[in-house]
């Protein structure tokens, strides 16, 4: 039996009109799964779906076996990695980090041990306020308070996202340290975070459409929609599909590139997106250079691959 098993829920963003529907996922004790996709694609609110915090409208979410919205928060046995936003200032940071492990009856000497290590580790002031500490200190408090407990599965949110990129490193080092042998779901827009926490199981969420549950290498043989061929390392270049003598040329700044026969004749002439698989590796450029068209490529109106 899968630890955890989604079957066609949907779903609406919270405080929008916003939803998604039909999402599957399943996950099996000691997987790590990925949640990938844009700011305002759902990841939070289907993080949120899944620890109990907001109701899913149809389908069935499972944990070993039992409807979620039949579970309590204690029975679910989840740890999220609450917003920052949620934090009393005055709180002290040791406190904020043994408060899970009071709760769970764990000795004062395991605590202090624990609250020591993490002090060094995440270079953190365990007797200082919350509305003291850096941007970078605070993300590193919620992951260590997330981690203080055993527990069934472990929910992180993308709490690194506002840091600078020096220091989202230091804060996914220390997430990636800590979920080896865990069950762990991670929502993330970051292309190079998601590569590092799963390979196997990966779920690209849209503002229109879910993809299904895929391994790295199935996304890249194939991805169906714009954001999975963003996390694919693909190159997205607007230009004309072009037509002569039976032959399909992508016009993408002022140059030609080959295109294997589309789908349809019927975006002949229209400006779509391409995938650009680069040669030699991706580039930072603007310019095309020496790319290779790939076999598929978008429909900008509905942010749809088209593909044979």
């Amino acid at each position: 039996m899968a630890l955890l098993e989604v079957k066609d829920v949907d779903f609406r963003y919270y405080g929008s009109s916003f939803e998604l529907n039909g999402v599957n996922l399943s996950l099996n004790k000691g997987d790590r799964l990925v949640i990938y996709g844009r700011e305002n694609s759902g990841k939070t609110t289907f993080m949120r779906v899944l620890c109990g915090l907001e109701d899913y409208s149809n389908g069935n979410a499972l944990l070993d076996g039992i409807e979620l919205n039949k579970l309590s928060q204690k029975d679910m046995d989840m740890g999220f990695s609450f917003d920052k936003s949620i934090l009393d200032g005055k709180s002290l940071a040791s406190d904020i980090i043994s408060l899970p492990m009071k709760l769970r009856g764990i000795s004062p000497n395991s605590i202090d041990s624990y609250i020591r290590a993490m002090a060094k580790r995440c270079n953190l002031p365990m007797q200082a306020q919350v509305k003291d500490l850096s941007d970078l200190q605070v993300a590193m408090l919620i992951l260590a308070r997330l981690f203080a407990v055993d527990r069934r599965l472990y929910l992180v949110d993308d709490v690194w996202k506002d840091l600078p990129e020096e220091e989202k490193c230091l804060v996914e080092d220390f997430l990636i340290e800590n979920i080896k042998d865990r069950s762990v779901i991670v929502a993330t827009d970051d292309r190079i975070l998601a590569k590092r926490v799963s390979l196997e199981k990966i779920l690209v969420l849209t503002d229109r459409e879910v993809a299904p549950t895929l391994s790295f290498e199935e996304i890249v043989a194939k991805p169906i929609n714009m954001q999975s061929a963003i996390l694919a390392g693909y190159e997205l270049h607007i230009g004309e599909l072009v037509k002569k003598e039976d032959i399909y040329f992508a016009n993408i700044c002022a140059e030609q590139f080959a295109v294997s026969q589309p789908i349809s004749d019927i975006y002949v002439g229209k400006r779509v997106c391409f995938a650009i698989k680069r040669l030699g590796g991706i580039s930072d450029k603007d310019e095309v250079g020496d790319g290779e068209v790939m076999s598929f490529y978008y429909d900008i109106d509905v942010e749809r691959i088209i593909s044979a």
